[in-house]
């Protein structure tokens, strides 16, 4: 992480290059049907991989930043700002950034780590509908989010863990 902050044009394009690729990927993720039509909603969160290295190259702040600036300039462009699905997205990446965030400071593994930040993030969604909805039903959905969640979540973890071992030795070692 000090690598990349050291130099501040690196910084700056590193930082640009994630937002964008988290943007691309979250809008693609949402204008296809999703291969998951048995579970409404549920998609791999494959943006979220974006923030899993962000948080282990950059940092958690950063992280933080381009999750909100991701589901804001995506549900702009889509015309969807401020409605539910902004709402999920944001809250959402935001209380699972900060979990991840914290726990990537611990012995806890990169796939461990993206599983728990999967299942706080569908689980952050699922209290968000509920307060939408006004109905407490909502919560039988539970299980079902929470084995999707660790399912997306060993996905990322998998690929993520990938990524960051290829940008540690592209960089020369320790970030």
């Amino acid at each position: 992480m000090k690598r990349i902050k050291e130099n501040k044009v690196v910084y700056i394009t590193t930082l640009g290059l994630m937002i964008s690729l988290a943007c691309v990927l979250y809008y693609f993720e949402s204008i296809f049907i999703s291969p998951f039509l048995f579970l409404p909603g549920g998609k791999v969160g494959i943006a979220n991989l974006v923030s899993l290295v962000a948080i282990y190259t950059v940092g958690i702040k950063e992280a933080i930043i381009m999750t909100v600036l991701r589901v804001i300039i995506v549900n702009v462009i889509m015309g969807r700002f401020l409605d539910i699905s902004f709402y999920l997205g944001f809250f959402g990446g935001l209380i699972s950034n900060l979990f991840m965030g914290f726990f990537s400071k611990t012995s806890i593994s990169v796939i461990n780590n993206s599983i728990i930040g999967a299942i706080i993030h569908n689980m952050t969604q699922l209290f968000i509908v509920a307060f939408f909805v006004f109905h407490k039903g909502i919560f039988y959905y539970a299980p079902f989010l929470i084995i999707f969640g660790f399912l997306a979540g060993l996905f990322n973890g998998i690929v993520g863990g990938y990524l960051i071992k290829y940008i540690k030795n592209y960089l020369g070692g320790d970030l």
